[in-house]
């Protein structure tokens, strides 16, 4: 455990810190007062508990038949004026309410790049489709539907590839002014372009194709690799300019059992892209978080050779074990999360639980520094109030010298 001296006061308690302070300060390995509190997204049935509810949902717009109609017959012709501005204020909406509920440290995310196929299908810039679904409380959300390209002459053909540089300006703007409206009453983790290397890789030629790409077709693979590091980049550019101290970059390498590709290939892939990428980052003075699903252990150290910071998940229902890793990894990386979303911060759990659970955390993960708590994901189902739970309990039972 660190020893809690040089920014004690003069009667022996830590001093309090703000937010940003606390992050960093803990990404760093210093001295903190407390846990820090990550809020990992927030989809819109959470965001309208805590904002109140739009006038129009979004699962009831698009059921219009003006809607429809613009969607079916215009698709991607109605992104810039239609689609856009809708996705933006959604995005802005849950982003404003993890802010305004107290959390240290949010998963700001702002991605317009969807576009309408037609009121059925959502798609990627990069080449994979959704369907639209309602999420249960009247909302729009999405799930994956599949590959939308299968062949490389559909790659040649695909006519929606992302400008990077447009995207990037797009994304200045808008952390520009987020910032500008919360100031350092939050650390923002910026993030601006949905899905990672692989993650986009998997989704844009379909899981189980993927790796006939890798075989047959390196040289499409490679290009693809290319049009996402080049739109990375510039988007984590873009929002460190305007002003934020680290970035969160998603790509879920693993099942609940463990990695999708063994690590040599993973380092052989994307290692080199992922060092100048996280070289960037680095170069502008800010640090790096990796989210990653399911059962990362065997791909830690190859994740640490590449300079990340910090990583997100640890899912709870896979193999990993959260606890050997902060034995094993917490002089070196910042652990984020811990609480589950499967069950602790669903409406069938009862308060004393998440509190018995965030208590746990502390006791396990706190000492030594270099733990942030928050749940292990976002879902469409999350109460605000289980939130609120966490929040208050890690509030309360995260202080410094922690013993839970």
């Amino acid at each position: 455990m660190p020893r809690y001296t040089a920014d004690q006061d003069p009667g022996g308690t830590m001093k309090n810190m703000g937010p940003v302070e606390r992050v960093l300060r803990t990404f760093e390995g210093k001295p903190v007062d407390r846990v820090p509190v990550f809020c990992a997204m927030m989809e819109s049935r959470t965001a309208n508990e805590v904002l109140g509810k739009p006038l129009i949902s979004s699962a009831a717009s698009i059921k219009f038949p003006v809607t429809r109609y613009l969607l079916d017959g215009l698709g991607p012709r109605v992104t810039s004026f239609f689609t856009r501005p809708i996705l933006a204020n959604v995005l802005h909406r849950r982003n404003l309410a993890q802010i305004g509920m107290g959390f240290d440290a949010v998963w700001a995310y702002y991605d317009d790049t969807w576009f309408f196929l037609d009121a059925k299908t959502i798609a990627l810039t990069t080449g994979s489709l959704f369907n639209v679904i309602a999420d249960g409380f009247g909302n729009m959300t999405y799930m994956y539907r599949g590959p939308g390209i299968t062949t490389p002459g559909e790659f040649d053909a695909w006519p929606y590839w992302p400008d990077a540089d447009a995207v990037a300006q797009r994304v200045y703007d808008y952390y520009r002014r987020l910032y500008a409206r919360t100031g350092d009453r939050v650390c923002i983790f910026g993030c601006g372009f949905f899905g990672g290397l692989q993650e986009s890789m998997n989704w844009t030629f379909g899981i189980d194709k993927a790796p006939l790409w890798i075989r047959r077709h390196p040289d499409y693979v490679n290009r693809f690799l290319d049009i996402l590091e080049e739109v990375t980049t510039k988007t984590h550019t873009a929002i460190l300019d305007a002003g934020a101290k680290v970035i969160v970059q998603m790509d879920d390498f693993a099942f609940k059992t463990g990695p999708f590709m063994s690590p040599r290939m993973v380092e052989e892939i994307f290692g080199p892209r992922y060092r100048r990428i996280i070289g960037n980052v680095h170069g502008r003075g800010a640090k790096f978080v990796l989210h990653s699903c399911g059962d990362n252990t065997r791909l830690f150290d190859v994740f640490l050779d590449w300079g990340v910071d910090g990583f997100h998940a640890y899912e709870p229902t896979s193999n990993v074990n959260i606890v050997h890793e902060k034995k094993v990894h917490g002089e070196r990386a910042t652990i984020i999360g811990g609480v589950g979303i499967d069950y602790l911060l669903t409406e069938r759990s009862r308060d004393e639980e998440i509190v018995e659970k965030v208590k746990e955390l502390v006791r396990d993960l706190a000492p030594g520094g270099r733990f942030i708590l928050g749940p292990a994901h976002s879902e469409d189902s999350l109460p605000a109030h289980k939130l609120r739970v966490m929040l208050d309990a890690a509030r309360e039972f995260g202080v410094y010298p922690a013993h839970g």
